[in-house]
């Protein structure tokens, strides 16, 4: 079985020769209807140039012996000279070519010359001026070779150029669509490091770095579900064994010991469900446009007031860290905005809670809300860890989390910001992410207001 780029590399040279076929034979089509070659015109120029030399000698007989004898050995023509009685004068070849027959001599002496047999034999006047003073009989020796019709040399010149032309493109093009075939293939069979690194900078170029680019993102989302597994049963396991710790207790009939750990039962409770719904959340995401990144379709489009959003989310961050130093300087006077209440409320949670787990018990947190043109901005701006800028590009990146570890301080899948971000973007809004190492992180969004 032929391989792909063969086949392609075949085709091309099929096309190739076909079209070069055409073009060759339109060229030797034209060059056979254009050129006409005429060996008799050429006779003919041959026999006036001799004869001119034989007609200076005509009167000295010698002199006339030499100069025959002397095209003789140089041009191997054949000459004979007849007088206008039509007897033989001289000639170099022996048997002398025959004279002309009466009515010839008749039309010589009409004409300037005669052209006779397949030889062509050419007749001319001893002297253009008189010509009744004889005649000539010319025969050239038969050429060797027949002329080329040019049209055929240019034509075979193309034909090998375009072929050289076509194979080298031809090559240009199988070859880099050949190292894509392979990766693809590999790629395909779970080699999640094959990458082209090509460095053409044309089309195939372009497509190679699309390539890559595209095997960088499916090894992310794979590697991401691979750990999906992973993360959720490290997050499982801590609230499911102190579950049951605390339901031994009581089994055993030690009430007082299980009611000491209701409290944190209720608290692992709260991180099971909030992990689940995370889960959830983004499978009907992804479920919901076919592919991760989808825009997340709002439930219900309604009028929202900013101060009520902005108030009900400080306050369940309020009442469920009354610790936390939470600032909320905003404008006066907020826009409302049209869309669905419950999932921006859900977006700030995500961002208020990841403001918190990174960042210190005694580090202010600040919610800051403000009009700007036709768009409302929020911003959440804590003083903790900051992020990398290496992790920037991926923070949003659903699973993908700065803390390899997954401490139970900063616990979860990293699903918050994703979650966020894909909120604001069912809302045609934007969320960007502002941060440094060591002195904290600002996340700004920016919704369209409620038309007036």
């Amino acid at each position: 079985m032929i391989a792909p780029s063969r086949r392609l590399l075949l085709r091309i040279y099929v096309v190739s020769v076909a079209q070069l076929l055409v073009i060759a034979g339109t060229i030797a089509l034209v060059g056979w209807l254009t050129f006409k070659f005429d060996p008799r015109g050429g006779f003919v120029r041959d026999a006036r140039y001799a004869v001119s030399h034989v007609a200076e000698v005509k009167n000295d007989p010698a002199a006339l012996k030499r100069e025959l004898s002397r095209i003789l050995h140089t041009s191997n023509s054949s000459l004979s000279v007849y007088g206008a009685d039509g007897k033989l004068i001289a000639s170099n070849v022996v048997p002398a070519l025959g004279p002309l027959k009466a009515d010839d001599v008749a039309r010589l002496r009409a004409r300037d010359h005669l052209v006779a047999g397949g030889r062509p034999v050419v007749t001319l006047p001893l002297d253009p001026r008189e010509p009744r003073a004889g005649y000539v009989m010319y025969l050239h020796p038969p050429p060797r070779h027949q002329p080329t019709n040019p049209a055929l040399w240019a034509a075979g010149i193309a034909l090998v150029g375009a072929a050289i032309a076509s194979m080298v493109l031809a090559r240009s093009f199988v070859t880099p669509l050949s190292v894509l075939t392979n990766a693809a293939r590999k790629l395909g069979a779970g080699d999640l490091t094959t990458r082209v690194h090509s460095g053409r900078r044309d089309e195939f170029g372009q497509l190679a770095a699309a390539f890559d680019d595209m095997a960088d993102r499916l090894t992310m989302v794979l590697r991401s579900q691979q750990e999906l597994l992973a993360n959720v049963s490290h997050e499982l396991r801590t609230p499911l064994a102190r579950i049951r710790v605390a339901l031994d207790l009581a089994a055993e009939g030690d009430a007082s010991t299980a009611q000491e750990s209701l409290q944190e039962i209720t608290e692992d409770l709260g991180e099971l469900e909030r992990l689940v719904a995370d889960v959830l959340q983004t499978a009907k995401l992804d479920l919901a446009g076919g592919r991760a990144g989808t825009l997340l379709p709002m439930r219900r489009s309604e009028h929202v007031d900013a101060h009520q959003l902005l108030d009900s989310t400080v306050q369940r961050f309020r009442a469920k860290y009354p610790r936390r130093t939470l600032l909320v300087p905003t404008d006066a006077a907020l826009p409302s905005l049209t869309g669905d209440a419950v999932l921006l409320r859900r977006a700030l949670d995500n961002l208020l809670e990841n403001a918190r787990a990174y960042s210190d018990e005694d580090a202010a947190i600040e919610v800051r809300a403000e009009r700007r043109g036709e768009q409302l901005a929020i911003l959440v701006v804590d003083h903790g860890i900051g992020i990398a800028a290496s992790d920037l590009p991926n923070i949003a990146t659903p699973f993908f989390r700065t803390d390899p570890s997954r401490a139970r301080r900063t616990g979860g899948l990293g699903l918050g910001l994703s979650l966020a971000r894909r909120i604001v973007e069912a809302h045609h809004g934007t969320l960007n992410i502002e941060s440094e190492l060591g002195r904290g992180t600002t996340i700004r969004i920016l919704l369209p207001v409620e038309p007036a």
